[in-house]
């Protein structure tokens, strides 16, 4: 590209549920494969991509590819949740109004609506987005505290919020930017607009002194450019309050999916979000456009050239001008940003352990010997020699990899675990430890079972200890955990469903309108064509084997007559499996660890603080090395 741009403002699967798809690492694939050296990821809500956004960026750099990561986030803002609260208690004293308001569940997988942000809201359900980048590492922390505090239920009603006063809380290191037709100005616009546009205008500059004396020049006015007349008259406002006040202004993307040719996935992914927030059918106007141009607009990681293309190209289209310099800074003032105004940095990967399993009188690894020489004189091995010295060696190893204080805290488990419900024996390496067994986090004697410790832990290796612990009812031991340790300390990992070969071909199949029974001969037999070829490819001659989508795709002859029938549903389904569906709890997995909400951004689900990152999406091992705060895996199954 000749003009230089940096995409500020771009959404993925991973947290933009049935908004946006194709996971970071596509985006950030095509955007520098179409000419650009960084990208932002702002998910709705959420920073639930944050895991992968970093992995993928350090494998490209490894390949020589320089790009760099911006971290961030599209957060929902009100001005003030104590005046929302006040409302919302108003409407549960009606018992009407009450019957309407209902209370939903956060939900880390929270789905945008669209529509509903382009329009003036009734206070309950207002919400107007904002984009929040991360400078710096403060600015990070900054950023996954906000997002912590705003799925609590002090700011949570049906999507998680900011208001003015958190932001002041946690300001430093962020520059924020104020978004699309959905944005803060957007909602000043929609508003007021009926009452002219001296009170657009008033309520704009009321927005811009909170957040100039909030973020100061870091706060900017953001432009994008599509063929929606709202749009420009939004447009127009912007660039008169910039000038009014001395912003820069910036112009966006606002991308939602990874490349040029990926609209109608994205198209049919959000039709596909209508049935699972309890649309019936598909039913009349949910036919896919025949062209992008009937959208409007194309979201994807465009670069400088393209996105001066766009602005000329819709501003002509709906009738409006612009002063070309002005916008042709707000393009290039991205790059200014990202390069000058943000560092290059990944989250900090500092290992963090509880402390409040350390007693107050020793140290880590003296509390450890001690206990672990206490649990040998319970079980009378204290005076055999051959227990002493693998004792001693073992605790050596753990001291030199500074492993004391997660043995401390499985210990604190399976002490609570041991009173509460009947636990597991111990099974994997960690069964090879015989540290492990003193504690009694495991129940096997691995000198008198000839198990190796070496293949738990080694003093040369680098992976974390990882022991599997059985308990008959993890559920309950996990909340348990939160009861004693709090909810900033104990959180359960995140499991995010995605969408399967089978649903996904039916649902696809019905907006096509093609018969179920033809569409259920198709999906109730492909499977078991698929299965003898691939296993033969694996080597597999017995046991189960589940082909991957793909596999069924080469091997089941029925599906690939009918999708040879109905190409369109081929090419839909190949752009849509896989991406997320839906966000659960992982069956078992939890971080232990202090200060969690400073240290990651914490989502809710179902009423449970949950990490946003899950054992699916990385393998746990990364996701920890990612995330800094606990060593290993405590997985209760």
């Amino acid at each position: 590209m000749t003009i230089k741009f940096v995409g500020l403002h771009a959404h993925s699967v991973a947290g933009s549920i049935f908004d946006a798809i194709g996971y970071p690492d596509a985006h950030m694939n095509y955007c520098f494969q179409n000419g650009g050296d960084a990208l932002a990821l702002t998910d709705h809500g959420n920073m639930n991509g944050l895991a992968a956004q970093v992995l993928h960026a350090k494998k490209m750099q490894a390949e020589g590819k320089n790009f760099k990561p911006i971290f961030g986030v599209e957060a929902y803002f009100t001005t003030s949740v104590k005046e929302w609260r006040g409302a919302y208690d108003e409407a549960m004293a009606d018992k009407k109004k009450a019957r309407a308001t209902k209370k939903t569940a956060q939900s880390g997988a929270t789905t945008e609506d669209e529509g509903n942000t382009k329009a003036a809201q009734p206070i309950l359900k207002r919400r107007r987005h904002l984009i929040l980048l991360a400078q710096n590492q403060v600015g990070l922390n900054n950023l996954f505290k906000l997002i912590s505090k705003s799925y609590t239920e002090e700011y949570f009603y049906r999507y998680p919020r900011m208001d003015y006063d958190l932001l002041r809380e946690h300001s430093e290191g962020i520059i924020a930017a104020s978004a699309c037709l959905g944005g803060v100005y957007a909602g000043n616009y929609w508003e007021n607009r009926e009452e002219g546009s001296e009170a657009v205008l008033e309520a704009m500059r009321e927005t811009t002194r909170e957040m100039v004396s909030i973020f100061g020049d870091r706060w900017y006015a953001e432009l994008q450019w599509n063929n929606i007349p709202e749009q420009h008259e939004l447009n127009k406002y912007i660039i008169q309050i910039a000038k009014e006040f001395d912003l820069k202004m910036i112009s966006t993307a606002d991308s939602h999916y990874p490349d040029p040719d990926a609209w109608k996935d994205r198209e049919m992914y959000k039709r596909l979000g209508w049935l699972g927030r309890g649309t019936p059918s598909w039913g009349e106007g949910s036919e896919l456009p025949s062209g992008v141009e009937e959208i409007g607009y194309e979201l994807y990681p465009k670069n400088g050239d393209q996105m001066w293309e766009s602005y000329k190209n819709y501003c002509k289209s709906a009738g409006f001008e612009y002063d070309d310099d002005l916008v042709m800074d707000s393009i290039t003032e991205t790059y200014d940003i990202a390069h000058n105004r943000i560092e290059s940095f990944f989250p900090d990967t500092t290992v963090r352990l509880p402390d409040f399993v350390v007693p107050a009188d020793s140290t880590a690894t003296q509390a450890l010997v001690n206990y672990a020489l206490e649990g040998l004189r319970q079980r009378s091995l204290h005076e055999n020699s051959e227990y002493m010295e693998r004792l001693k060696h073992e605790l050596n190893v753990i001291d030199d990899r500074g492993f004391s204080k997660y043995f401390l805290t499985m210990k604190a488990i399976a002490d609570e675990a041991t009173t509460q419900m009947l636990a597991g024996p111990g099974r994997g390496s960690a069964a090879g430890s015989l540290v492990a067994y003193s504690l009694g986090i495991t129940q096997v004697d691995p000198i008198k079972h000839g198990l190796l410790f070496s293949r738990f832990l080694r003093s040369d290796a680098t992976d974390y200890p990882d022991i599997d612990y059985d308990v008959s009812d993890s559920m309950a031991l996990k909340e348990r955990l939160v009861e004693m340790w709090g909810e900033d300390t104990v959180a359960p990992i995140s499991n995010w469903n995605t969408l399967q070969l089978k649903s996904l071909i039916k649902d696809i199949s019905k907006l096509h309108g093609i018969p179920f029974p033809e569409v259920n001969s198709v999906t109730s037999t492909m499977i078991r064509e698929a299965t003898p070829a691939a296993k033969q490819r694996h080597g597999i001659k017995a046991g189960v084997y589940v082909p991957t989508w793909e596999e069924v795709i080469e091997f089941s002859p029925t599906l690939q007559s009918f999708l040879t029938r109905h190409p369109e549903v081929h090419a839909r389904v190949e752009g849509l499996v896989g991406q997320v569906r839906s966000c659960s709890r992982h069956a078992g997995g939890v971080v232990v660890a202090e200060n969690l909400d400073q240290y990651m951004p914490l989502i809710n689900s179902g009423g449970v603080r949950q990490s946003p990152w899950a054992e699916g999406q990385n393998t746990l091992s990364r996701w920890v090395s990612l995330s800094s705060i606990c060593l290993g895996s405590l997985l209760l199954r």
